[in-house]
């Protein structure tokens, strides 16, 4: 699994305050600004910029450590790691509506056990930085690819799901799409244990929706993307025909839409028509494929919501009764303990 070590290149970063994105910039925020008691009982931060995890149109993520300047010299211990989103503020109010809405999303989903946990939010000079928790297994993707039959145990597989759905129908309770659910926005919490909770990450695409009322921008990445999606004219709905896709994958090690390029991809989407080839899934129950086929319904009247999909039978067969209780706990907002007062307060 994916063990992240310490950097040689490492530079410290202080929080500067900001209420909100769109307050702060324009004008610029510096590290020498706002030396108040707020600062003094917030710790600085060692950002790795030589430790990527990923790139974007954005910017990058990188890996970040607690600790002042001076102590990363000293070799004074372990220092608890995170995941930094590093972005450059741009003085377009677009493109700042975009990042609050990032922020917002991560804020007001703090504390759901499968949602990565935003610890801060900050700018120094003309860049935002956003604190994470850090997925140490690394993403779902990298394990399918790595995995010896390109595939994975229906066990496991039922396992991922539910925890998945329990994120899924949380952030939908909260009146949140996703609209980027695919493998690689899924990590494992543990890089020693592939049965380590999961994790959503990568909240750029998300937006708050109002109930009943349709989204139109088309965005997502090809393979997972809905076909109402592509059609301009979409509801929240749209995230479980990601899982869909998922779930397809996980037991298959394929995509059940492909093609050439991202258009012919796109065209096999919009057409609908999949099927579950006996070379893939030869080893895999009717049940598992029915489950698929309520997610990957073209019609978005016989599809499943998340918190339906969490009482299929193929989860009651094949999940740990006690972890599938608590993913339709989770879903439903039982046991999240998202705070309102300083992010920073458990650190």
């Amino acid at each position: 699994m994916t063990q992240y070590n310490e950097s040689q290149n490492a530079i410290a970063v202080t929080p500067t305050p900001p209420p909100d994105i769109q307050s702060n910039y324009p004008p610029h925020v510096s590290s020498s600004q706002s030396q108040s008691s707020f600062t003094q009982r917030r710790p600085a931060y060692l950002l790795h910029r030589d430790l990527v995890i990923g790139k974007g149109s954005y910017g990058q993520v990188c890996i970040a450590s607690r600790g002042e300047a001076e102590q990363h010299n000293v070799g004074s211990g372990k220092r608890k790691k995170f995941a930094c989103k590093c972005v450059i503020l741009r003085n377009d109010a677009k493109y700042i509506a975009k990042l609050q809405e990032e922020v917002n999303v991560l804020r007001e989903l703090r504390g759901h056990e499968n949602v990565i946990r935003l610890y801060d939010v900050f700018c120094v000079d003309n860049e935002l930085f956003i604190i994470t928790e850090l997925g140490r297994g690394g993403d779902l993707f990298h394990l399918l690819t790595t995995h010896p039959k390109h595939g994975v145990t229906e066990a496991y597989a039922a396992k991922t799901v539910a925890q998945m759905l329990s994120a899924v129908a949380f952030l939908h309770s909260r009146n949140i799409c996703h609209r980027d659910l695919k493998l690689e926005n899924w990590v494992l919490e543990s890089g020693k244990d592939v049965w380590s909770p999961l994790k959503l990450i990568d909240f750029g695409l998300s937006t708050h929706f109002t109930p009943g009322h349709r989204l139109s921008r088309v965005v997502g990445s090809s393979y997972y993307v809905a076909p109402e999606v592509l059609k301009k004219s979409y509801t929240e709905s749209c995230d479980l025909w990601s899982l869909g896709v998922i779930v397809y994958m996980l037991l298959s090690g394929a995509p059940p839409f492909y093609g050439k390029n991202d258009e012919a991809i796109k065209g096999s989407i919009v057409q609908g028509e999949y099927t579950f080839p006996h070379e893939l899934f030869r080893d895999v129950s009717d049940e598992a494929m029915a489950f698929v086929s309520t997610l990957l319904s073209y019609n978005i009247e016989y599809r499943y919501t998340a918190e339906q999909a969490l009482t299929h039978p193929w989860l009651s067969v094949n999940c740990d009764p006690e972890l599938l209780q608590r993913a339709k706990d989770g879903a439903r907002g039982v046991g999240v303990h998202g705070d309102h007062d300083e992010i920073m307060m458990e650190m």
